[in-house]
């Protein structure tokens, strides 16, 4: 299969959960790499489930799991320990180009008569999570640019540290989680923990720059 470099262009809807993890859940079910081991620090974390219309290569959904920030080389960024998507060609281009440890998995997305959507992940004939959720119909502007937050995430690919700084714009609305069911086996239990918010992107659009290896210079750099 051939490689589709950076920069990406996608566009999507989907829905954010953004927590406060304890860091004992985090630490014994967040799926963190060996090399993250010994820098997280807690602070925000997240859950997004998205279905992209439009990618680089082609339309896919996808389930990841953000812990919260990781300390490292000095900066604060965060990770993506777990991800699922729906095509091979997104599990070997993000492995590939940015170091995201993409797995491939069934997803099912459905809107329903009264206005919540369903998602549905699963894989070896086994459901995994299984989430309804519903928002309201005021919607608000966000562009990633002006949020006073270092957004960059950085990932392990094969040998080398990478950072990247994905941007974003859309429109977004408050939304609540109807319900949820989740197989900790194959993606952290969060059930028991009340998101701070949840939050639906309505066709938002995202760029996937070209990422940075991790230098003393790429730190540096990284910071301003």
């Amino acid at each position: 299969m051939s490689i589709t470099p950076p920069p990406w262009n996608l566009t999507g809807n989907g829905f954010i959960l953004l927590f406060k993890f304890p860091r004992d859940f985090v630490l014994s079910n967040g799926f963190i790499p060996p090399f993250l081991e010994k820098h997280y620090q807690g602070g925000f974390g997240a859950v997004m489930l998205v279905d992209y219309h439009q990618s680089d290569v082609g339309p896919y959904s996808e389930l990841l799991f953000i812990p919260g920030v990781f300390d490292y080389g000095g900066s604060k960024r965060y990770s993506i320990t777990k991800i699922y998507v729906s095509t091979i060609e997104s599990v070997v281009n993000g492995q590939e180009n940015w170091g995201l440890p993409k797995e491939l998995a069934n997803f099912t997305v459905d809107s329903r008569p009264d206005g919540s959507q369903n998602f549905t992940v699963g894989r070896d004939g086994q459901t995994f999570l299984a989430a309804t959720f519903k928002s309201n119909s005021l919607k608000l502007p966000i562009n990633s640019r002006i949020v006073p937050l270092n957004l960059s995430l950085i990932q392990q690919q094969h040998d080398k540290t990478l950072i990247t700084r994905p941007q974003a714009t859309g429109w977004v609305s408050l939304g609540r989680m109807v319900s949820i069911a989740i197989d900790e086996r194959y993606f952290p239990n969060f059930k028991a923990i009340k998101p701070l918010a949840v939050i639906r992107a309505h066709e938002f659009k995202m760029v996937f720059p070209v990422p940075q290896t991790v230098t003393d210079e790429a730190i540096y750099e990284a910071r301003q």
